[in-house]
């Protein structure tokens, strides 16, 4: 992973929205379901996966955690504070509920503002293509008690205004690929042709890197200029110090000698040990 690069961003408008997340309004959310079915319920425009304009230009990572999703609650965040525990990463269990998904937050050519992403919850999403565009309405009605929050995109480590233009580009050409071969942050890391958040830590006790990212561990440069209130919402102070590492630490010599069988025995008790 390369070096931090100058915090500097592309937005329009003022300095103080170019530099610092925004934080938007709480609604409604996903549940145990999958956004695609839920956004089918909304009032709002529904996700699509039709391109509905040109992208004029990128405000930011949109980063969210849905308040009552059953399978986040039963499955995803155990498994997030067992990959925090493995990237020595402190975690507060009075803070923010964990984040459990990523977009990039865009405005079209006549101003309208639409979320890139992928979701699943269909079989065209699982086995076509899990690329939806969703009005930022539509977005917001998943929050379910939870919050999301909008930061630059050159907050990640890897990430200046080259590659932000470059990712609208892609973004106005560039089709997507099933979610079970892309989830949201690998959909994320497509389009900006570069890692942007910690991959599975629990298999960097392996050496193993898969290309599905933990959305609760953005890689963000040490010194990135956030909001308070984004800051405290994705517990900044605790992932700040992340390594530059596919897996957010460094895994031991010792533990990438271990035989892959043995090593996959361990990191499973270790699961069970955690969530029994």
């Amino acid at each position: 992973m390369k070096a931090p690069l100058p915090l500097v961003g592309p937005w329009r408008g003022g300095e103080a929205e170019r530099l610092h997340g925004r934080v938007e309004g709480v609604g409604m959310g996903t549940g145990g379901m999958g956004p695609a079915f839920w956004d089918a319920m909304s009032t709002n425009r529904p996700s699509t996966h039709r391109r509905p304009g040109i992208v004029r230009e990128i405000k930011g990572i949109v980063i969210q955690s849905d308040g009552q999703s059953t399978f986040g609650g039963w499955f995803i965040r155990p498994l997030e504070k067992i990959d925090r525990r493995v990237a020595g990463v402190h975690f507060d269990p009075q803070g923010p509920s964990l984040a459990m998904h990523a977009a990039i937050h865009l405005v079209l050519e006549n101003g309208e503002e639409w979320v890139a992403e992928a979701l699943h919850g269909t079989l065209q999403n699982y086995f076509s293509t899990g690329f939806n565009w969703t009005p930022i309405e539509t977005f917001q009605d998943r929050d379910r008690g939870g919050w999301h929050v909008t930061i630059p995109a050159t907050a990640f480590r890897t990430i200046d205004d080259e590659q932000v233009r470059r990712t609208v580009a892609r973004l106005n050409t560039l089709e997507g690929h099933p979610f079970v071969r892309e989830d949201c942050t690998a959909f994320m890391e497509h389009m900006f042709s570069h890692q942007m958040f910690a991959h599975l830590p629990i298999l960097g006790l392996l050496g193993v890197e898969v290309r599905i990212g933990d959305p609760a561990l953005p890689l963000l440069r040490r010194d990135a200029d956030l909001d308070p209130e984004a800051a405290r919402l994705l517990r900044f102070d605790e992932i700040k110090d992340l390594a530059d590492t596919p897996w957010g630490f460094q895994p031991s010599a010792a533990s990438m000698l271990v035989p892959r069988y043995l090593a996959a025995g361990i990191v499973g008790a270790m699961v069970g040990w955690f969530l029994g």
